[in-house]
């Protein structure tokens, strides 16, 4: 009876959601979806623990290498992510650098505070760098950011990307993170790496305000908080590996 009960209980773990893209065709062909590029809640695919409404996939991708579109998306796509309203039919991007690599995909549905965008639906892959060893930078509209012209350094740190930009004056920005130098390969914001995706945003209130700006590579979210409230929060770049391996 319990043999039955727990194979009962398994596949609600499974399901609804597939990363479906131009990087995998499978049994039906790409953008399909199958069992093969099915994502799991259930603690064992890189998605946090069974039932947390985190759900996660490792794919081995069966076309050439080179980047291709990819979404997180349900059978009949009626949900798909990242999904930007204003051009549906946009798409993510991620890098093959061989055919046959394992791409780990990453869909939180669950709402994130603490400043970190997007809040909810977020989607994150291991395979958004284009060529082995490219370095990333923070990219923005205040003056301090570039004017979007020229990048800021960031540092890695654990799981993911941090720098402190002490902004000079009030006001709404926006910003997002790219290979060095170039929009070419790289557009992470609001909607992941989808080049006309929206960018992230952050309002300081005083001058001089110093932030810390953070992507987290595991979740694909960012934040840019007062450093202040960083060094004093728990929420230590440690903490949020332990919370989403």
């Amino acid at each position: 009876m319990l043999l039955l009960l727990a194979a009962a209980a398994a596949p609600a773990f499974a399901g609804p959601y597939y990363a479906r893209g131009t990087y995998y065709a499978g049994s039906g062909g790409i953008w399909s979806c199958d069992a093969g590029n099915e994502l799991f809640d259930d603690g064992l695919h890189g998605d946090g623990a069974a039932g947390d409404g985190v759900h996660g996939a490792f794919v081995t991708a069966d076309q050439v290498p080179g980047g291709h579109g990819w979404k997180i998306a349900t059978a009949d796509w009626s949900e798909s992510y990242p999904f930007n309203a204003m051009h549906p039919l946009a798409n993510a991007i991620l890098y093959l650098v061989n055919s046959g690599d394992v791409i780990h995909f990453r869909l939180d549905t669950n709402t994130l505070g603490g400043g970190w965008q997007p809040a909810t639906n977020a989607v994150a892959c291991d395979h958004i760098q284009p060529f082995p060893g490219v370095e990333f930078e923070l990219i923005g509209s205040a003056p301090e950011l570039g004017d979007w012209l020229a990048g800021v350094p960031v540092e890695t740190r654990e799981a993911g990307w941090f720098a402190d930009v002490t902004i000079g004056a009030a006001g709404v920005y926006e910003y997002k993170f790219r290979v060095v130098g170039t929009w070419d390969y790289c557009n992470l914001g609001l909607h992941y790496n989808m080049f006309i995706g929206d960018n992230f945003s952050f309002e300081t209130t005083s001058p001089l305000t110093k932030l810390r700006f953070e992507f987290n590579l595991i979740d694909g979210r960012a934040r840019a908080a007062p450093v202040t409230e960083v060094i004093a929060e728990a929420a230590s770049w440690g903490r949020l590996k332990a919370l989403y391996k």
